[in-house]
C-alpha cells in the first residue's frame, strides 16, 4: 500500500511555490524544485513511524528545462520546431537512504555512478526493510538542471486496521452519459468501480476525495457502482453495488 501520501516532507532548499510537500501529494502536475542546481540537493519524507517498506518510486520532473545546442550545431527551420539529437551522455544520478530515527542512515540504493538517464525509477525490496525516513539526494541530472521531483512514493505494509467502508453512497445521473458519485468516509482514499453488472465492475477511478464524476457512459445502459476504501493497511470493499 502507498505509505507516503500526505506525509511530512523536508528538503535542502526549494523554489517559490514548489515545496517538498508537492512530492507526496499524488499530483503529477506539481513537484518539488530545489533552489539551486548544485549536486547534493535532497528531499526527505517522514512516514511518521517505521514501516515495513517494500518499494520506493522516484519520479523526476522537468521545469523550465533549457537545453543548449550541441557544439557546432545550427538550426534550420522555424524556432518553435527545434529538434536535434544530442550525442552527449546525460546521466541521472542519485542516492536513496533510509533511517528509523532520522539520525543514522543506511543506503537503500546508490546510483551515484549510474550511466542511465531514467526520469522514473522503481526500487524493489521484496523481503522488506524497516524505514521511517526516506531521503533522496540528487547528484547529477541531464543538462545540470535543478533537482525536480514530482513523486517520492513509498510502498509497504501498515500495522493498523483496515479503513471503514464508505457510507451514504449516492450515484446520480447527470446526463445520458454522465453520473456523479459521492459518499462519506475518512479513509486515505477510495477506488470507485463501475460496470454493466455487479460482477463486471471493470472500470475504476482512484481518488483522495469523497466524490467523483464518471463520464463516457453508454446511453440507455444500466451502470453499477461500488466504492472501496483504502488506507496504509489495506482495502475494504464497498458493501453493495448501486444501480444508476
Amino acid at each position: 500500500m502507498l505509505l507516503s501520501y500526505g506525509k511530512k516532507a523536508a528538503a535542502s532548499s526549494h523554489a517559490v511555490d514548489k515545496p517538498p510537500e508537492n512530492a507526496v501529494n499524488e499530483n503529477a502536475k506539481t513537484w518539488w524544485r530545489a533552489n539551486t542546481n548544485k549536486p547534493g540537493e535532497w528531499i526527505e519524507v517522514d512516514l511518521g513511524e517505521a514501516y515495513d517498506v517494500h518499494a520506493i518510486q522516484v519520479n523526476f520532473a522537468d521545469d523550465g528545462l533549457a537545453v543548449p545546442l550541441p557544439e557546432g550545431a545550427t538550426l534550420n527551420g522555424p524556432s518553435y520546431q527545434q529538434r536535434w539529437i544530442d550525442e552527449a551522455h546525460q546521466p541521472t544520478r542519485w542516492r536513496l537512504e533510509g533511517s528509523t530515527d532520522g539520525k543514522e542512515y543506511f543506503v537503500i540504493e546508490d546510483k551515484g555512478t549510474a550511466n542511465t538517464d531514467l526520469p522514473h525509477d522503481f526500487i524493489l525490496r521484496e523481503k522488506g526493510i524497516s524505514v521511517r525516513f526516506v531521503k533522496l539526494t540528487v547528484l547529477s541530472l541531464p543538462y545540470e538542471q535543478p533537482a525536480c521531483v514530482s513523486g517520492l512514493r513509498v510502498f509497504g505494509l501498515g500495522k493498523g486496521k483496515l479503513p471503514s467502508p464508505a457510507s451514504n453512497v449516492k450515484a446520480v445521473r447527470q446526463s445520458d452519459v454522465d453520473i456523479a458519485v459521492n459518499w462519506d468516509g475518512d479513509a486515505v482514499g477510495y477506488t470507485v468501480l463501475w460496470g454493466i453488472s455487479p460482477d463486471k465492475l471493470y472500470h475504476s477511478y482512484q481518488v483522495h476525495d469523497t466524490k467523483v464524476k464518471i463520464g463516457g457512459l453508454i446511453k440507455g445502459q444500466a451502470v453499477y457502482v461500488r466504492v472501496d476504501s483504502f488506507n496504509e493497511n489495506g482495502i475494504t470493499e464497498g458493501r453493495e453495488e448501486y444501480q444508476v
